[in-house]
This record gives structure tokens, sequence and C-alpha cells, in this order.
């Protein structure tokens, strides 16, 4: 009698790609076309792979897009709350928030602006799922932001007014702003000299 095997036999064959890769590529065409001008063709052909396997893998054309967002948040759009909170002061912390904002929303080969931003806050008008992801994400970084500033202020390095709450939300607002020039075409050292301005109205640097 033939020893049965204790291991399940799979059934179907193996995906022929990287999920993540193709992700990637995914994040470019949305960020590059938009939500709505972006096809499944366009996005076959750029991922390398079947429609049935995209439907398979990713399901429909806004389930992918949900999925690439997730997968833009936690490459290129961490950088710039890694470099916030990498810094040792204030100050620092927020030029490093600004200066990775703007080369991640400027980098060569790469669509201008910022995936979040530039096209799913678009979506975020009529897109109850995209409007709360985003909603999300925003508190997440105003509230990151706040905590330091707080933290500031309690040890007297920084002044009490505005609130903590309120300059992260306007330090989050000036990323938003920079990330929207990018995507018009303004160079990065334009960019960098907003952002230096901004910075010195935020949190002006001691004597």
């Amino acid at each position: 009698m033939n020893k049965i095997s204790a291991e399940p036999k799979r059934r179907g064959r193996p995906r022929a790609f990287d999920r993540d890769e193709a992700l990637d590529r995914a994040v470019e065409v949305f960020w590059a076309k938009g939500y709505g001008p972006t096809s499944v063709e366009d996005l076959t052909s750029e991922m390398g792979v079947s429609p049935p396997s995209l439907y398979a893998a990713f399901g429909n054309k806004h389930d992918l897009f949900m999925q690439a967002l997730d997968r833009y948040a936690e490459t290129i759009g961490i950088l710039p709350g890694k470099a916030f909170s990498e810094a040792t002061d204030l100050r620092g912390a927020i030029q490093a928030l600004f200066q990775t904002t703007i080369k991640c929303a400027t980098t060569a080969k790469r669509p201008r602006g910022c995936l979040l931003v530039s096209v799913a806050s678009e979506m975020a008008t009529r897109d109850n799922e995209v409007r709360n992801k985003l909603s999300k994400g925003y508190a997440s970084r105003v509230a990151a932001i706040s905590e330091r500033v707080n933290a500031e202020q309690v040890a007297g390095r920084l002044a009490r007014h505005p609130s903590a709450e309120k300059l992260a939300k306007m330090i989050v607002s000036v990323t938003h702003g920079l990330v929207a020039r990018a995507r018009m075409g303004a160079s990065r050292n334009e960019l960098l000299e907003l952002a230096d301005g901004f910075l010195d109205m935020l949190v002006p640097a001691s004597d």
C-alpha cells in the first residue's frame, strides 16, 4: 500500500509575481494618472499581471487602490515622520519633516507630489472609505507632532501659544502645501526656500 503523505497537496499554480513589487507599480500608476483615469489595462500592463491574476490577488480596482494607499504609507509615506522622530530637537525635527517631504515629492523618475495628498484627497470628497483612511492618517500625524510640541512647551523651551495641537495642524498643513506645489511643478530649491520661511515663522530659531 502506498504511504499517504502528510503534506497536503497544493492546488493551483503559485503566483508568478512579487506582490509588493506589483503594489509598488500600482502605486506609481495611480500616483501619476489619478484614480479615475487609471484603467485596469494600465494597471495590468505596469504591474506585469493578467486581469484574472490582478482580481484574484487584489480584488477590483478600488480594492487595489486602497491597498496601494497602504503600501505607499508604509514605504514612501512613512519617511517624513521617521525623519521627524529621529531629530534631536523640535526645530530640527520640523526642518527634517519638511525637507524629507520635499525630497519624496520631487524625486526623479517618480510622480511629483504625494499619492495621499495629490490623488487620494481628491477622491475623499466622494469616497467614504478613502476619506476615513486619510482622516486617520492625518490624526496620527497631528498627534505625533503635537506630543513633541507639548513636551517642548511644558519644558519651557517653546511658547504655549498657539497650542500644541494647533501648531501641529499648521505644520501638517505646510507639508500638504509643499507637496501640492511640487505637483504643480515647483523646483526642489524653491520648495526648500518656502519650507525655511515657514520654519522660521512656526518655530523661530533661538538667539
